[in-house]
């Protein structure tokens, strides 16, 4: 989740993702409104903006990220997440050389914001950690339904929402990624994205980092600039209205929902433009993000973590190592008297039937599988053909075995 591709159009999925989660858990709506309405009360006493802009306090977020891969080459490598990391800092930190494709009606709105991202050195135990997970998975495409963020799904359990931002990365068909927002669960809290435009080094429209950086701004509490409606408000008083989304990366005014003569803010980062055409967000939004933070608010707890702090202990979990194979091993085949089923590949057999079926239809041994690695005793059965049958999610494994 490093895969050359190239999308057709940036695929935040942030907004129909959250609508599911509130049909799934309409509780939630009230802890969304909660930080609303925090948010607006902080900014109704905010001193004025050009006071803001010349005492900015940086605020660095721990930060893990979640590996989740099925083949060897979506295991990405440390560099690849190390670019990641400088890309997100690049620009919530206004250092990005790109400034310069900032319209000049906007220049004065583009803004530092103050937060910068690391990865963690302590786990939440006190162990020394690189601040990266990589976790082998049978799962070979993931959807939009939080499952990768869960050990039982065949995913990784968030670390502690409330001392790191967690970041998911795995293998995604549909999408470039999506957030959580402020208020939602802690065990689902945080950033999913796809693999393909995971870091720098990839190739295509989104290859500069900014997919995530995009989606950090969600995990923020900013929504797109469109409010996800036709001509709707992102709640943020310096950013223009606009119809809807932008393609592509262009070049000129774009007026819509009489936001001219200056027109869309195509160049903000929370808009779907091409990674070569996103460069600012705005001081408005950098109000915004920072006031979660202000004692009280969804990510204040941040600032208490431990997770940047030097590790108590200098031992570091034991990664977990990938099978040698992607699939089912069966063996010997033929057998003589014992059979060998490993599923390391895949531990969703565990707790499922296996059966031995003769030639004829009829089931001749039966087992739970209750581990990894399963002995059939066949030394009883007369030699011949017979069908090794199992089944689970959907997915029949049917293997012929010849008994000698």
């Amino acid at each position: 989740m490093a895969v050359n591709f190239i999308w057709a159009q940036r695929e935040c999925r942030s907004f129909e993702y959250q609508q599911v989660v509130i049909q799934n858990d309409p509780s939630l709506s009230a802890s969304r409104q909660t930080v609303q309405q925090f948010v607006r009360q902080k900014e109704s006493t905010q001193i004025s903006s050009s006071a803001r802009t010349s005492e900015v306090k940086v605020i660095t977020i721990p930060v893990i990220v979640h590996i989740l891969y099925h083949y060897p080459g979506e295991n990405i490598p440390d560099d690849q997440v190390n670019s990641q990391i400088a890309a997100l800092n690049r620009d919530f930190r206004r250092l990005n050389a790109d400034t310069t494709k900032i319209p000049a009606a906007y220049k004065s709105l583009a803004a530092d914001c103050g937060i910068e991202f690391r990865l963690a050195r302590m786990d939440a135990a006190g162990r020394a950690t690189k601040g990266i997970i990589r976790k082998y998975t049978p799962i070979t495409n993931w959807e939009m339904d939080d499952k990768i963020k869960f050990s039982s799904e065949m995913g990784d359990d968030a670390w502690d929402a409330t001392s790191y931002l967690n970041i998911w990365v795995g293998t995604f068909q549909t999408a470039n990624g999506y957030s959580s927002s402020p208020g939602d669960p802690a065990k689902k809290d945080g950033v999913v994205i796809s693999n393909k435009v995971f870091g720098t080094f990839n190739s295509g429209s989104y290859n500069k980092g900014r997919t995530a950086v995009h989606e950090v701004g969600h995990w923020l509490g900013l929504r797109h600039l469109w409010g996800d409606t036709y001509c709707g408000d992102d709640g943020v008083a310096d950013t223009p209205k606009q119809q809807t989304f932008t393609s592509g990366c262009p070049s000129s005014v774009r007026i819509s929902c009489n936001n001219g003569p200056f027109g869309d803010m195509y160049m903000d980062y929370m808009d779907f433009t091409n990674d070569d055409c996103l460069v600012m967000f705005t001081e408005g939004q950098k109000q915004k993000m920072r006031l979660l933070f202000e004692s009280g608010g969804p990510r204040y707890s941040l600032l208490l973590s431990n997770g940047l702090s030097n590790p108590s202990f200098d031992q570091f979990p034991l990664p977990e190592t990938a099978p040698q194979w992607l699939h089912v091993q069966i063996f010997p085949n033929p057998v003589i008297s014992e059979l060998t089923i490993n599923m390391e590949s895949d531990p969703r057999w565990i707790g499922k039937e296996v059966k031995l079926i003769s030639i004829g239809g009829q089931v001749e041994l039966r087992k739970l599988i209750t581990s990894k690695v399963v002995k059939l005793d066949v030394s009883h059965l007369k030699p011949g053909m017979y069908f090794l049958s199992a089944e689970k999610e959907g997915e029949k494994m049917l293997q012929k075995l010849i008994k000698l």
